[in-house]
């Protein structure tokens, strides 16, 4: 019974080498096989070659293809909307306004701790809530265009914030010149906006010589992030991050550990994790919606470099394993001979 035990065993062994070999065999004829075509001389590109004349008389214009790649290429390019007609939209509009009341709630829950965090961070909190989110009436067409020129004019400034509030406000006069009429309430809100930038302007020079981060805009931080995706996913898309953010800070918020932890971080780190991960949520969902599984783990070939790094060392690999499995044959032998009993 032991002899038919060694005999198979030694049956196995011989099998097992003979197709390690084979498979060392093959890959080292495939490994040669694509060196010698890659470094094989080529023909020369037919581009580099002399040139040839050319029978343009009757020719096949693809009149086609310039069709499909300039309608490949006018749908990528998407229009940009201002951020005020966003806002104004009845479609957008509460959801923007939910969205910035969640973030605007969870910095400013504690003011003093707010104040001591954004001190300690050079930080400044957050802006003013945009004068187009405030109450439930819809903006008028004039309020959104006089918003609009007075970005502009921020944006068109140079040098320092003060220059851009100084632009702001000769836009907003300008555009405030030409409306037939203003009334008492328009101009008790202009006076309270110019009041409360003389402030902030007195308050910002009483102030030390520490540079600060300029307040988080949180209307522009999720118009800009919305733009992004509309552009990557595209149309359709900016509505439906815009209309899905209120219910994703609702989860988050509703979580006591994670809201304790964000409310010890300056404003714009709060915006910028909060929007950041929501992003990268709604590209998982817009990947799941065009059949993909974004949690498949997926590995390939990076190119030819690691191909054939990863073969070679399978050969490599199979060699040692024909040599281990040889040295283990002959010291089985060699036991199996001192055990003999001699006669």
């Amino acid at each position: 019974m032991l002899n038919l035990l060694r005999r198979v065993e030694d049956t196995l062994v011989q099998i097992v080498r003979v197709v390690l070999l084979a498979f060392s065999v093959f890959v080292l004829i495939g490994m040669g096989l694509w060196i010698w075509d890659h470094y094989k001389s080529k023909k020369p590109d037919a581009a580099l070659a002399a040139p040839v004349a050319l029978n343009w008389k009757d020719a096949p214009y693809d009149l086609k293809y310039m069709e499909e790649e300039t309608g490949r290429d006018l749908s990528s390019i998407n229009p940009q909307i201002p951020l005020e007609k966003r806002l104004a939209d009845p479609a957008l509009r509460s959801s923007f306004q939910k969205a910035d009341g969640l973030l605007r709630g969870l910095i400013y829950k504690d003011p003093a701790a707010r104040k001591r965090i954004e001190k300690e961070n050079s930080g400044q909190g957050l802006d003013p809530i945009h004068p187009l989110l405030k109450g439930d009436a819809a903006p008028s067409d004039d309020e959104v265009n006089r918003q609009i020129k007075m970005r502009e004019a921020r944006e068109n400034s140079c040098c320092d914030k003060e220059a851009a509030d100084a632009a702001a406000a000769a836009a907003d006069a300008a555009w405030s010149a030409r409306r037939i009429a203003l009334n008492r309430e328009d101009r008790a809100a202009a006076a309270a906006v110019s009041a409360a930038v003389a402030a902030a302007a007195e308050a910002e020079a009483s102030d030390e010589d520490v540079p600060l981060s300029d307040p988080v805009n949180l209307a522009a931080e999720i118009h800009s992030r919305a733009q992004a995706a509309e552009q990557e996913h595209g149309e359709g898309s900016y509505a439906a991050y815009v209309k899905g953010l209120p219910a994703a800070l609702e989860k988050v918020l509703a979580n006591e550990k994670l809201t304790a932890k964000l409310q010890l971080q300056p404003a714009q780190q709060i915006v910028n994790i909060l929007l950041t991960n929501y992003t990268l949520s709604f590209d998982r969902t817009a990947q799941m919606l065009r059949g993909e599984n974004p949690d498949e783990d997926k590995w390939k070939f990076l190119g030819v470099d690691t191909a054939f790094a990863t073969m070679l060392i399978s050969c490599l690999v199979m060699v040692v394993m024909v040599l281990v499995l040889i040295r283990m044959e002959r010291h089985m032998r060699t036991m199996s001979q001192n055990s003999t009993p001699k006669s």
